[in-house]
């Protein structure tokens, strides 16, 4: 009996990992077209309408989730008062976080899907009890295969730039102008880090220079490197995570080619410790009930070290005592899709190698 479970087990995980592609080949196939001129359509009356030059902003920050995510909208365990402490701290930025990386439209997993309702029973165990942390496995492994999917040389330059298209859309809704070319910087954690590395190549097109600061990020030595201005990437030294990324041959010192080591060789990688923080959990990058050696929590090592980073890399300002920051914008009900340089086609992706 625990065999039959086991090989039935088994083979509803192969049934998931088959079928894992199929998002993005049903978006690439049925609304990529379409998708497509309405973005040339709308950016064209965008450049049309108004020039640049009205924005202050140095910089406009892209939260990328990581695996547990379930909705555009962060967390409110940990992501969101990470952002808020960063958007309190900072000035002279834009920052937007209404991204779902695991899903070329930027839809949830509990709206709008056949599946929904499965999620939302999923979603409803993640607060507690005992079956919390199945739950939460279920949602991490969902996700996880889409990071996968990203990662493979067949269908990663489509997972890729329908994610670029969501992050481009939700840009110009946040107020970013083609023409003004701001600075571009994906912040992510985790899964999300190979994502945004991956929409990377695509956002460079726009002409705007894209930089990608992770933490804790898992990422294989995508082409994507070797169109970011700079990354960054700081890490835990109880991240097991990151003892498995460096399993990846692209990323072995001996691969002297690969778009990872290019990228560290021309100084445009930077790799750092920033703790003893682990993954998940009490005393991860998110956490705030343990503190640390240096009397600080892992959310706050977290936000010293993205808010120093982008001060340091002109990206942004410190926000002067007592100015508050810019209300958020709330997410449009009905956001329309525009883009600019972000091309149908995938030139240049396809030897991801």
């Amino acid at each position: 009996m625990i065999t039959q479970v086991l090989v039935g087990f088994l083979l509803l995980l192969l049934f998931f990992v088959l079928i894992a592609p199929t998002e993005s080949m049903r978006w690439w196939a049925t609304q990529s077209p379409d998708e497509a001129q309405e973005r040339a359509d709308r950016v064209s009356d965008l450049l049309n309408a108004a020039e640049g030059g009205q924005d202050d902003k140095l910089s406009y920050i892209v939260y990328i989730s990581g695996v547990g995510a379930f909705e555009p909208e962060a967390s409110l365990a940990g992501e969101r008062p990470l952002l808020e402490a960063v958007r309190t701290r900072l000035d002279g930025i834009g920052l937007v976080s209404q991204i779902y990386p695991y899903s070329m439209t930027n839809q949830g997993l509990l709206e709008a899907r056949l599946s929904s309702w499965w999620w939302r029973i999923v979603q409803r165990h993640t607060a507690g009890g005992p079956a919390a942390p199945l739950a939460r496995i279920v949602i991490n492994f969902r996700n996880a295969l889409q990071v996968g999917v990203s990662l493979d040389r067949r269908y990663g330059p489509l997972y890729s730039l329908g994610i670029a298209n969501v992050i481009w859309d939700e840009l110009l809704e946040a107020g970013y102008h083609p023409a003004d070319q701001r600075p571009i910087v994906l912040l992510s954690w985790s899964g999300g880090a190979q994502i945004a590395l991956g929409a990377s190549w695509y956002l460079a097109a726009t002409g705007a220079p894209v930089h990608l600061l992770s933490i804790g990020g898992f990422m294989d030595s995508d082409p994507g490197f070797d169109k970011l201005t700079h990354a960054w990437l700081f890490k835990g030294t109880r991240d097991w995570v990151q003892g498995v990324a460096r399993l990846f041959p692209g990323r072995w010192p001996i691969n002297r080619t690969s778009s990872w080591n290019r990228a560290l060789a021309e100084g445009r990688l930077s790799i750092s410790t920033i703790g003893p923080l682990k993954h998940l959990g009490r005393g991860s990058y998110l956490s705030q009930g343990v503190k640390m050696p240096d009397g600080r929590t892992g959310r706050e090592i977290t936000t010293d070290t993205i808010c120093e980073t982008l001060i340091g890399a002109g990206l942004a300002v410190p926000r002067a005592p007592g100015k508050q920051p810019e209300p958020v914008k709330p997410p449009a009900t009905s956001a329309p899709a525009v883009s600019r340089g972000v091309p149908r086609g995938t030139p240049g992706r396809q030897s991801r190698t």
